[in-house]
């Protein structure tokens, strides 16, 4: 046994990598058998191999809980390795051939659905090499045909298995025939057996108190009376009891059919169905008087509204169930009184009756075989017991049909399922005969073909394209109405009235189309005239035709023409002519008055279509001889024939034309010259192209307003962070940007870089807008001097800066604790000064560029915005005092002011292009530029200097909250669209003020000695450092708490420290010397 099952470990250890051959998997398996064939005989040797190959199926399958809990687990595909290894030893005899559908069938028990479904998968597979050599109702086919079923009965059972069950049945219909495979044939009993009917206790007494006279009830207690009572009782108890003990009795030929082979089950079948429908009947009809009239109920249940079934409420509530075996008659009568429980019964019994109809002596000749002996039993139905029969189920039907609710409906459905149920049953009786239909087929040119080509010439008519429907809008008076040039409703429905020229030429192209209608109407007519005359021609008879030559004593007259030859339609009435206006010309190139002038339409004494075919020709024709015979006259076409309608149509054209030029001659007359003589199409025409002008040049005015309105000056524009924000508003293309710098610590080549990676953003159709955002209008000015900011808003004029981003400061917390008064005047004084102007120039929109230093020591980390502002540097106090003006700016004029200050925590990083960075002039003051700066040389300190490591953070240095620079600048968009007349962020604010402030931050702090080790995996420099003491200033903790940015601004930074680190040093790499190309 130990020899065995190391040989087994050693197949499972060296199974082959999927996919791979079988052939690999035979070797393995074949080498192993072989190497203990002789150990012992060959049955024991199979007992053993199979023992040890469920031990493995099994062992793994106990663990199926707990490797499916695993993310990356392998116990599918181990699994179907064992059972492959269980397939292949008995493929090579070391198994008997149905120890892999054991195997199965116990496995399948075991698991769960969803691995039942990859179980099932692998059978799929295998299922080739499974079934070979499988004898039907024999065997391994036993096996899996009950093995399979059974998981559909499990199925069944469960939710949502559709597919699974539709897998299997697949399966099913592949492998065995279709007489076996539902599993009808495999042999069982017909149901559970009846117990029979227990005796009833008619009489149960009950101890009850003696009662005292006060107890009694004054009634009328004789004797005579109170024995007619108690006798009366007894009976219907005792007939209780009866019909009990009949109805149940019922139960036993409905739970086995065979006892009616017993020559007294019948009658006394009989005998109780007839007791029991009266009843079954009696309770139906009392039910149907207690509901009242169809029709009532009918009303009363379609206006009542029904409760829909709320979240976990049974969905099936209406469900009947009913106890199997009762025991109380009393128990009885009230399910005979419930509708559900009688229609059970009478299902049941017409079940029973349906099945007693093929025991008939001429139903029994059609299937009574040797081959169906386990169906048949010594039974036939007389003549007089088929009528009964007979006479049962139609009863029992028309009961079924009475009762409430949907009696017919449910009936219905059961007769079809008893009709579908004795089809089955004539199947099963002869023997699952095939039903497969032959193919359609029918004759053709005396050769039986197939559908397809019987069908050829109608499928390939049938892709030919259709012809044009003459009619394109469907019908001919929807096409004609189109054609007219009536779009809408209105234009039916409303009078014409006279205004814009547009409207007049609305009427010409109207009077256009009806001439055209009528000469399609007209073409139409002289085609059926043609048409006629060919006929009538081809009616007269040869010789009464005209000779081809005569002689010159016979004359020849055509045959004139009558007037019923031809249907002519009737003319409508031309419109008259207006009489009120002078003729006298308006001007050069309006025409004269219609009916005035002597260019007026003529009605000329011609013949009309109508005239030329009812008049007869009277003027006889010459003779024509031989001579003229042989030398014809070339044919002249005749002139167009006229008609009043097309006249009077033309007439409406030239009145609706004089009238249109009429009405255009005191706004349009410019476009005079232009037009030509009368042609109002084009006066139209110019009228609308000079629209279309007029409305580019609006469009052009908007935009140079627009351009006004979302004109932005950035303070400090070319610094680190001003250039990164003009990057962002420039990528908009929605603001034009204005930057002022005085270069103390920037440098202006940093705007031609931002300018460049605009226009380079550019696409190739970009509009004069779009370039106009490219450029960045770039001014030296100082903020601490009053007449250079003066100037700059001088030069836009009132209201022409939409808005200020204030980021120009100074920002060193060392310096500030060195040179405080230098920081007030530049960092509070300015900001004070800019204000004032912003004021005087009707500019009240600001986002202040804050920091996290006006928090100094905070009680709370993470630090919320409603942390209070005490700030340890004077850099951080010259924050405050400029949140604090502003803050009472917008609280003093609400109407006119709105402000924003955003709280930065740590920006770091650089544009990914390495074109625009952080350059400070001098020693950097921030750790990532000084660490970027030591890594390229620029800085020659071997080591960083940290200042203390013996704060309260984890590793006792400083922590800071870094977020990348590009995350920054989005922040300033967000808040530039918050200050829009059209943004409610400020409706939360507790008065009228609308000023804000917002923390900028990741949320995440980072130490000093983090980020060393950042810069040093992004560098490869080996980056030395020091401790030394505290710096004045310095707080422990700043880490931002951005909920309320992200929360009203949708705010997000979402670059991680490792993506500044390589950004920051991607700019410095490519620009070591910084924004200087020169040492």
């Amino acid at each position: 046994m130990d020899s065995l099952a190391q040989s087994l470990q050693l197949v499972l250890n060296s199974f082959p990598k999927h996919p791979y051959h079988q052939a690999t998997l035979d070797g393995l398996v074949t080498k192993q058998i072989e190497k203990h064939s002789k150990d012992t005989s060959a049955e024991n040797l199979k007992s053993l191999w199979e023992y040890l190959l469920r031990n493995e199926v099994f062992t793994l399958a106990a663990t199926e809980g707990s490797a499916l809990r695993q993310e990356e687990t392998t116990y599918y595909d181990d699994l179907k390795d064992r059972l492959d290894l269980v397939l292949t030893f008995t493929e090579h005899d070391a198994s008997e051939a149905t120890f892999p559908f054991t195997v199965l069938q116990d496995l399948l028990e075991t698991q769960t659905i969803a691995s039942c479904s990859h179980v099932f998968s692998w059978i799929e597979a295998r299922a080739a090499r499974l079934t070979k050599g499988m004898v039907p109702q024999k065997g391994k086919a036993l096996i899996l045909l009950r093995t399979l079923n059974d998981l559909l009965r499990r199925l069944s059972k469960m939710g949502n298995t559709t597919l699974f069950c539709g897998r299997i049945l697949t399966f099913l219909s592949g492998v065995f025939p279709l007489g076996e495979r539902s599993g009808v044939n495999l042999r069982g009993e017909y149901g559970p057996m009846w117990e029979g009917v227990k005796e009833v206790e008619t009489k149960v007494e009950i101890a009850e108190p003696p009662k005292t006279p006060e107890d009694k009830m004054e009634v009328d207690d004789s004797k005579e009376g109170g024995e007619d009572k108690t006798g009366a009782v007894d009976c219907v108890k005792d007939k209780s009891s009866k019909f009990y003990t009949t109805f149940w009795s019922l139960q036993l030929p409905f739970s086995r059919p065979p006892l009616f082979a017993t020559p007294t089950t019948f009658p006394d079948f009989k005998e109780a169905v007839n007791k029991v429908l009266p009843v079954i009947k009696e309770a139906t009809t009392k039910d149907r008087a207690l509901m009242g009239s169809r029709s009532a109920t009918g009303s009363s249940s379609s206006l009542k509204r029904k409760r829909e079934v709320e979240l976990g409420e049974e969905a099936s509530s209406n469900e009947y169930f009913f106890a199997k075996f009762l025991t109380s008659p009393d128990l009885l009568d009230l399910e005979v009184a419930d509708t559900h429980f009688r229609r059970q019964f009478l299902f049941q019994l017409l079940i029973l009756l349906n099945h007693l109809l093929s025991f008939t002596k001429a139903a029994k000749a059609t299937w009574l075989t040797s081959r169906n002996r386990s169906l048949q039993m010594e039974f036939t139905l007389e003549t007089a017991e088929v009528q009964w029969v007979q006479e049962t189920i139609a009863k029992a039907s028309a009961e079924l049909r009475s009762t409430a609710p949907n009696g017919p409906v449910f009936s219905d459905t059961v007769n079809v399922i008893l009709e579908r149920e004795k089809n089955w049953v004539k199947w099963k009786n002869d023997l699952c005969a095939p039903f497969d239909r032959e193919p359609w087929g029918t004759e053709v040119d005396g050769k039986k073909v197939g559908l397809e080509e019987a069908t050829k010439e109608m499928r390939v008519k049938r892709r030919e394209e259709p012809e044009e429907w003459q009619w394109s809008l469907g019908s001919q008076p929807l096409t004609e109405i189109w054609e007219m040039g009536y779009r809408d409703l209105n234009d039916l429905q409303n009078p014409f009235q006279s205004g814009d020229v547009k409207d007049f030429v609305k009427k010409v192209k109207q009077e256009d189309a009806r001439i055209e209608i009528r000469k399609k109407a007209l073409a139409k007519t002289a085609e059926r005239l043609a048409q006629a005359r060919a006929k009538m021609a081809a009616a007269v008879p040869k010789e009464s035709a005209v000779p081809d030559t005569l002689s010159q004593d016979t004359p020849v007259t055509p045959a004139p023409t009558t007037a019923e030859s031809v249907k002519i339609e009737p003319f409508l009435p031309a419109p008259r002519p207006l009489s009120s206006i002078t003729s006298s010309p308006l001007h050069p190139s309006l025409p004269a008055k219609p009916g005035t002038s002597p260019s007026k339409l003529a009605v000329a004494p011609e013949i009309s279509l109508g005239a030329a075919v009812l008049a007869p020709v009277s003027t006889p024709v010459p003779v024509s001889t031989p001579a003229q015979t042989s030398a014809p006259l070339p044919s002249v076409a005749p002139p167009e024939p006229s008609d009043d309608q097309i006249n009077g149509y033309e007439e409406n054209k030239q009145r609706w034309s004089w009238l249109a030029l009429r009405t255009a001659r005191d706004q349009h007359l410019q476009h005079f010259g232009k037009i030509g003589t009368g042609d109002v199409e084009l006066l139209a025409q110019e009228i609308e192209a000079e629209k279309e002008r007029e409305k580019e040049r609006e469009k052009e005015r908007e935009r140079e307003k627009e351009r006004e309105k979302t004109r932005v000056l950035v303070t400090g524009g070319a610094g680190y962070i001003g250039s990164h924000v003009v990057y962002a508003l420039q990528q908009t293309r929605r603001y034009k940007v204005i930057s002022i710098d005085n270069s103390h610590n920037s440098y202006p080549a940093s705007l031609t870089r931002v300018a460049k990676i605009a226009q380079d953003a550019l696409p190739e159709n970009a509009s004069d807008a779009d370039k106009e955002s490219a450029v960045i209008d770039s001014i030296q000015c100082d903020l601490t001097s009053t007449d250079q900011i003066r100037a700059v808003f001088e030069r836009y004029g009132k209201g022409g800066i939409w808005g200020v981003v204030h980021i120009a400061a100074y920002k060193a917390v060392g310096e500030s604790v060195e040179i405080p008064l230098t920081y007030y005047t530049n960092n509070v004084c300015a900001t004070v000064s800019l204000l004032q102007i912003m004021s005087e120039y009707d500019c009240t929109r600001i986002v202040y560029s804050s920091s996290a230093t006006v928090y100094g020591t905070p009680p709370v980390i993470p630090i919320p915005e409603t942390t209070r502002l005490k700030a340890d540097s004077p850099y951080g106090k010259t924050k405050v005092m400029s949140e604090t003006v502003i803050d009472d700016l917008c609280h003093a004029e609400p109407q006119r002011w709105r402000g924003i200050s955003l709280r930065y925590f740590n920006p770091a990083g650089a544009h990914p292009s390495g074109l625009i960075g952080e350059d400070p002039r001098g020693r950097p003051g921030n750790l990532l530029p000084l660490l970027a700066h030591m890594a390229i040389g620029r800085v020659k300190d071997s080591t960083l200097k940290v200042f203390g490591n013996d704060y309260p953070t984890p590793d006792g240095t400083c922590v800071r909250d870094y977020l990348h620079v590009l995350d920054l600048a989005s922040g300033h968009l967000l808040a530039l669209d918050a200050l829009a007349p059209e943004s409610t962020i400020f409706d939360n604010c507790p008065d009228d003020a609308r000023y804000k402030a917002y923390n900028l931050g990741k949320g995440r702090g980072m130490s000093v000695l983090q980020i060393v080790e950042a810069m040093r995996k992004a560098t490869g420099f080996d980056f030395k450092y020091e401790i030394i003491g505290r710096r004045r200033g310095d707080v422990p903790d700043l880490t931002a708490n951005p909920s309320l940015a992200e929360k009203e601004l949708g705010f997000k930074a979402p670059q991680p420290l490792e993506v500044m680190c390589r950004d920051l040093w991607n700019w410095q790499t490519k620009n070591p010397l910084g924004y200087n190309t020169k040492q």
